[in-house]
C-alpha cells in the first residue's frame, strides 16, 4: 500500500513508545488522527512484521465496530518503503480522559459521563465476542461536543477459549485474576473500567500517590493492585464508592457479572453536587457556586500531624465569609477524615 494522495500530515498531537501521532487533513474525512509507526522504533525486523500484522488486526476489529462509542479508524497505510505505517482515525479533538485525570481537577459529572459512555462501548464490543484488555484513561478519547470514544484497539481480540484471552495491558489497571491466572475476560475488563472510573474520580495524584490511604499497593511480586484499605477523596459519597468498589472487587464473583450490569449501575449513580475539586500534595480544595455564593473547602496538610479542614461561604467577590464547618484540633486523623465525609455527605442532593 502507499500514502492515499492528498492526506496532509498536521501539528504534532504526541508521542508513543513506536512512533508519534499527528494531526492531518484527509480529503475525504476532513481532520484526522494518524498513528505513525516507525521500523527504527522496533528491536528487529522481525518485531516490526508483528506489528504490522497487528495493525491489519486492529483496523480489521475497528472496521467490525460500527458504534457511537467506538473511535472509528478510516485507513491504515504503509509507505512505498515498508518502514513507516499508519493508522488513521477520527480526530478527538478533547484529547483523551488521561489529559482530564492529569490535570487533577475533578467534576463528578464529568467523570460519570465519561465512563458510562465508555462503558456502553464496551458493552457492544462484548457483545460482539471481543475484550479490550487495555481500558484505561489513555485510551478513552474525547471530543469538545461531549462525544465519547473507546479507542487504541491494538490489545483487542476474539480469540477466546472458554471465555479467556491472553493478558495484555497496563498492569495498574488489570484485575488480580489476570495476574495470578494469566487471563483475560469479560469481567476483568469490567474491573479495568472500573480502574478507570476510580482514576478519574480522584484525578492522578491521589490515584497514584503514596502514603496513608493510598489506592494502589504493590504485592511481593511487584504487580499493583488497588487496597482494601484506600481511601477516597471525601466528597465522594456512599453510593458512589459502592458502585465503584463493586466494580473493582478482587472477587470476581462479587464483581459487577457483566459489562451491561456496569452500564446500568453507572447510568443509576444519583446526582451529587456540583463540587471542583483540585489535588495538590499537601492540600485539596473544592469550589461549588449556589445560589449567588461561593462555597469553598480546603483540606490542608492532609494525613499529616498538623492536619486541618475548613468549609465557608463567601460572596461572588470573596466578601461576606460565613464559617460552615470545621475540623476538630485534638481528633485523629481518622475523625478528621470522617468529619469531612459528613460535611460532603450531608450535603448531597
Amino acid at each position: 500500500m502507499t500514502y492515499v494522495a492528498g492526506l496532509q500530515k498536521g501539528s504534532h498531537l504526541g508521542d508513543g513508545a513506536f512512533g508519534e501521532v499527528f494531526l492531518c487533513q484527509d480529503p475525504v474525512q476532513g481532520p484526522v488522527a494518524a498513528k505513525h509507526f516507525y521500523a527504527s522504533k522496533f528491536p528487529s525486523q522481525a518485531a516490526w512484521a508483528e506489528a504490522c500484522s497487528k495493525a491489519l488486526e486492529e483496523a480489521k476489529a475497528l472496521k467490525e465496530f460500527e458504534h457511537q462509542n467506538i473511535l472509528k479508524v478510516h485507513h491504515v497505510l504503509e509507505n512505498i518503503t515498508g518502514q513507516e505505517f499508519l493508522i488513521v482515525t477520527e480526530f478527538c479533538d478533547n484529547k483523551t480522559a488521561r489529559q482530564l485525570s492529569s490535570r487533577n481537577r475533578i467534576v463528578l459529572r464529568e467523570a460519570k459521563h465519561i465512563i458510562r459512555e465508555a462503558s456502553i462501548g464496551l458493552n457492544y464490543i462484548h457483545s460482539k465476542g471481543y475484550l479490550h484488555r487495555d481500558i484505561k484513561p489513555d485510551n478513552i478519547f474525547l471530543k469538545l461536543n461531549g462525544e465519547v470514544k473507546v479507542g487504541d484497539f491494538g490489545f483487542v481480540t476474539d480469540r477466546l477459549q472458554f471465555g479467556f484471552a491472553t493478558p495484555y495491558g497496563t498492569p495498574a489497571y488489570w484485575a488480580p485474576e489476570v495476574v495470578v491466572d494469566r487471563a483475560c475476560s469479560a469481567l476483568s475488563d469490567v474491573y479495568a473500567l472500573g480502574a478507570t472510573f476510580l482514576n478519574l474520580v480522584v484525578g492522578d495524584h491521589w490515584f497514584f500517590r503514596q502514603g496513608r490511604g493510598q489506592i494502589l499497593k504493590e504485592d511481593t511480586n511487584g504487580w499493583c493492585y488497588i487496597a482494601n484499605d484506600m481511601l477516597y477523596l471525601p466528597h465522594i459519597t456512599t453510593t458512589w464508592r459502592n458502585i465503584i468498589n463493586k466494580l473493582v472487587r478482587a472477587n470476581g464473583g462479587k464483581r459487577c457479572a457483566s459489562m451491561s450490569e456496569a452500564v446500568n449501575s453507572i447510568s443509576r449513580l444519583p446526582a451529587v453536587e456540583d463540587w471542583a475539586c483540585e489535588v495538590t500534595d499537601r492540600e485539596v480544595n473544592w469550589t461549588l457556586i449556589k445560589g449567588g455564593r461561593h462555597v469553598r473547602v480546603r483540606w490542608e496538610n492532609y494525613f499529616r500531624p498538623s492536619e486541618t479542614w475548613v468549609a465557608w461561604s463567601e460572596g461572588s467577590t470573596g466578601g461576606n465569609k460565613r464559617t460552615l464547618a470545621s475540623s476538630v484540633a485534638s481528633d485523629s486523623w481518622k475523625k478528621k477524615y470522617r468529619s469531612l465525609q459528613e460535611f460532603f455527605e450531608h450535603r448531597a442532593p
